[in-house]
């Protein structure tokens, strides 16, 4: 009993602390190419505002952060490319329904600007609860 009622006395210390508790996250960066392999006009601003706000903030309504980049990589041809990219970041909880909804993301934006690939990092964050 005299353990119980000292854990519970420095639990209530360090709530009056003001200590604050994180909670792991992840957090995927992705990033979306403009360039299409078959030489045909690149992603337009226009449609990729409209991906984003169709496709990745519905998905995503909490929040995320996008910039644009210059981006380089070495296509399926060995040829190094150079182009317009846009860049999301997304942190959220762990889960299947989030993992299903970064994939989902993924595949609709290579299918619908024929895309080779959508490169995606991983990153586990510390969010404060």
């Amino acid at each position: 009993m005299r353990r119980t009622a000292s854990a519970l006395l420095v639990l209530l210390m360090l709530s009056c602390a003001g200590i604050t508790i994180y909670e792991q996250q992840e957090m995927d960066t992705l990033y979306f190419g403009t360039q299409k392999p078959d030489g045909s006009p690149p992603v337009t601003e226009t449609e990729w505002q409209r991906f984003l706000e169709d496709e990745i903030t519905t998905r995503f309504p909490n929040g995320l952060t996008t910039w644009d980049a210059s981006g380089r990589w070495r296509d399926a041809h060995g040829v190094v490319e150079h182009e317009r990219t846009h860049i999301v970041q997304i942190v959220h909880r762990r889960s299947g329904e989030e993992e299903g909804r970064i994939a989902a993301i993924i595949a609709l934006y290579k299918k619908s600007f024929a895309q080779e690939a959508v490169f995606r990092v991983r990153s586990d964050v510390w969010m404060p609860r």
